[in-house]
């Protein structure tokens, strides 16, 4: 049995375990320490969730930051052997509603140009690539 349930800094070590081995995920080891993600659950207690098989094992995650504007989402995965089965969807529908009860009338994703799975994934979601945009970053120490 599958549930999607809101995420917990105790699902870290099996979240951070997944993202680290799945291809098409990045992560970072500032970003996605142990202490970033607790905060970044204490600020979007709405919008970040997991799936649970049978539940203990934690098999796909999203987290979901928003700004007060517009939704921002990172780490939707769903392990390989658990794919097509409408799991994404329901994750992403989750922070969707999320996103919505906040206010947001738009939410981004970002992608790595040659994750073809997760692009697929997007692009069926509607989710459109907007090529007038550069995405950029900047550190901050």
């Amino acid at each position: 049995m599958i549930a999607i349930r809101p995420m917990r800094i105790g699902d870290y070590s099996q979240a951070i375990k997944l993202w680290k081995t799945t291809e098409g995920m990045g992560t970072n080891d500032r970003d996605d320490s142990r202490k970033s993600i607790k905060n970044f659950l204490r600020m979007n207690p709405k919008t970040c969730f997991v799936a649970e098989y049978d539940g203990k094992e934690i098999i796909g995650t999203i987290l979901g930051g928003y700004d007060g504007r517009r939704g921002l989402i990172y780490h939707l995965m769903v392990k390989p052997e658990h794919r097509k089965k409408g799991i994404a969807k329901k994750l992403l529908q989750k922070t969707e509603k999320g996103f919505k009860a906040q206010g947001a009338r738009r939410a981004y994703i970002v992608a790595f140009r040659d994750n073809e799975a997760g692009n697929k994934f997007w692009e069926n979601s509607g989710y459109e690539t907007r090529d007038f945009l550069s995405f950029r970053s900047g550190r901050l120490d």
